[in-house]
């Protein structure tokens, strides 16, 4: 869909909804209101000459706070860097001023990037529609944000699920792309197999659009119309990892679906636990190898524990992730290619979002430790280099936070097919709600 202009008014709005909300909801760590005036005020000129620079001219961005952007403080959400401002734009960065792109702040995180409820160093966003609960990690303010309505397009990195984890959380569209679709060129990658940049918004059209500007390796075309996919169901995965409420919102979910002619077909996918936690063993190796290099003293505990887990992590582990990830990448991408299917439909967490300090979740009557099982579904996508997505697709009864579904799609697919057959999943579902500090008029 097309993104129209955004006029200074507008822009002006969201300035004033940000400085109104953000002390509670914690969405920015920094906003650059006299920089996104100046890009609004070049927009609305272009437009005035009847000119534009595409589908990003004027379209309010946020980024995450390890995303350098020349001018902005730069702290990756850490003490190590609390006094650094960025010298130079991320090649992203680039991109979206090229584009025409009003950049309006940077948003929290947990530190380094790398996954944590919490952050004693520069605190993250809360979830808006329970702030005692989670909105997920690592790029928290941009799910935050996007839900919020403080702006319209909102970039974070995803090593293990940190750009679908807080749109499931905060009931927005989060898309992660194969490792070669966005540049990273400029910033700082702790996990070099697993870590791409990924968006945010409350509507996949502005994803579309987004990737349609930003992608690469043949992902510039427009968004297409939207045709019924056909998506696995690996039932007895879901069966044996989510909760008897998101199973019962995943079956509602799928029948929906099923009413708008998309086929779904239940599929064993052997070797999906193994290689999602894979992903796990190969973000500790690579994540820690640079830990190690760091002033510790100055880390977090989380981050401390996890160089910890590093020094003792055997090689043989590691090769053996990366093995158990090439055969699922592998025999995924076979049953794919067999049915004709686009990707395999799952819940985006196996549970809703958990209180902030919680470290077990009850199953189905069983006391479980929290990780892995949170990362039962999201985190696989990162293991085989495939494109995922997470929509939202109701709210839990008992909690009252958004429940999601995920598609993963096949190893190395480009984004704007995969995309196309997510619009016809997106369109299927029910118009996503807002939080209630979202409807807040200021």
């Amino acid at each position: 869909m097309p993104i129209d202009n955004i006029p200074a008014a507008r822009l002006e709005a969201v300035l004033r909804r940000a400085q109104a909300l953000n002390p509670r909801w914690r969405a920015f760590s920094f906003i650059d209101a006299a920089g996104a005036r100046a890009a609004s005020a070049e927009s609305a000129r272009r437009e005035a000459e009847g000119r534009t620079l595409g589908p990003l001219d004027g379209m309010i961005v946020t980024l995450k706070g390890n995303i350098p952007v020349a001018g902005w403080p730069w702290t990756e959400g850490s003490a190590l860097y609390r006094d650094r401002r960025a010298t130079a734009d991320a090649g992203i960065v680039a991109k979206l001023r090229a584009a025409g792109a009003v950049l309006l702040g940077a948003t929290t995180l947990s530190e380094l990037a790398m996954y944590s409820p919490d952050n004693p160093a520069e605190p993250m966003g809360l979830n808006p529609w329970d702030p005692l609960r989670t909105a997920g990690g690592s790029t928290t303010g941009g799910g935050v944000a996007a839900a919020l309505g403080l702006g319209d397009l909102h970039l974070g990195t995803d090593s293990g699920g940190s750009v679908r984890n807080p749109a499931i959380h905060c009931g927005v569209v989060g898309f992660k792309p194969r490792l070669a679709d966005l540049s990273t060129s400029g910033m700082p990658i702790y996990a070099r197999s697993l870590d791409v940049l990924g968006l945010l918004a409350r509507d996949l059209g502005v994803v579309e659009a987004a990737m349609a500007v930003l992608g690469t390796a043949g992902d510039g075309t427009p968004p297409g119309t939207a045709t019924p996919p056909r998506l696995l169901v690996p039932r007895a995965l879901i069966e044996a990892t989510a909760d008897e409420e998101t199973q019962a919102l995943f079956a509602a979910a799928c029948t929906r679906l099923r009413a708008t002619g998309i086929a779904l077909i239940e599929a064993e996918l052997p070797g999906w636990t193994e290689a999602e936690q894979g992903a796990g063993a190969i973000s500790l190796q690579e994540g820690g190898r640079v830990l190690q290099d760091l002033d510790l003293a100055r880390l977090g505990p989380r981050l401390r524990a996890r160089a910890a887990a590093w020094k003792v992590q055997s090689p043989e582990a590691v090769a053996t992730a990366r093995q158990d990830a090439e055969r699922f990448a592998a025999s995924f991408g076979a049953a794919l290619l067999a049915h004709g299917a686009t990707g395999a439909l799952t819940p985006g967490w196996p549970f809703p979002a958990p209180r902030v300090e919680t470290e077990t979740v009850v199953v189905r009557g069983q006391t479980i430790p929290l990780d892995p099982r949170r990362n039962a579904f999201a985190r696989l996508a990162n293991a085989i280099d495939a494109p995922a997505i997470a929509l939202p697709a109701g709210i839990y009864p008992s909690a009252g936070v958004p429940f999601a579904l995920q598609i993963t799609g096949a190893p190395g697919a480009p984004a704007a097919p995969f995309l196309q057959a997510t619009r016809a999943v997106a369109t299927a579902l029910p118009p996503p709600p807002a939080p209630a500090a979202a409807t807040t008029i200021v």
